[in-house]
Order: C-alpha cells, then sequence, then structure tokens
C-alpha cells in the first residue's frame, strides 16, 4: 500500500521523499527477515545433520513460469 501511495506523489517533493524512505524501511525489514529465516534454519541444518546433499537448480528459467515466478522468488532460494 505504501508502494502505491509513492507511485502517486510527485517526484521531487518532500512527501515524495517520505514515503520513499517508508518503502525503503519495508523493503529494509523484509530482506532482514528472509536473511534472518535462511541463518536460522541453514544452522539448524547444519546441527543436525552429518551429511548434506545440494542439488543445483536454474532458479532463473524457473523464474520465467508466470505461475511460479512470485513462489519462487518470495522462497529466497539461491
Amino acid at each position: 500500500m505504501i508502494q502505491k501511495s509513492l507511485s502517486r506523489k510527485t517526484k521531487g517533493s518532500n512527501n515524495y521523499q517520505k514515503t520513499r524512505l517508508k518503502v525503503a524501511r519495508i523493503h529494509t525489514l523484509i530482506k532482514d527477515s528472509r536473511l534472518d529465516y535462511t541463518h536460522k534454519l541453514t544452522t539448524q541444518l547444519i546441527r543436525e545433520n552429518q551429511t548434506i546433499v545440494i542439488e543445483d537448480l536454474a532458479g532463473g528459467k524457473m523464474v520465467k513460469n508466470y505461475l511460479l515466478a512470485r513462489a519462487i522468488s518470495d522462497a529466497n532460494w539461491g
């Protein structure tokens, strides 16, 4: 919703700058929460298992599928 309100502001105005900072804060929170979850999950996997097998997936090609693109992008693969 904040992103939508940002798009309606006049570029260069004070309200545009304030809203742009709000959007940046929200994006930072999302990024940090994803990194935190990934770190906690990988730490748990390492502590509980002795052997880990990694599969190489072509994420860039998988994102081209419009039905799966959002889910793959949100899953923090990579």
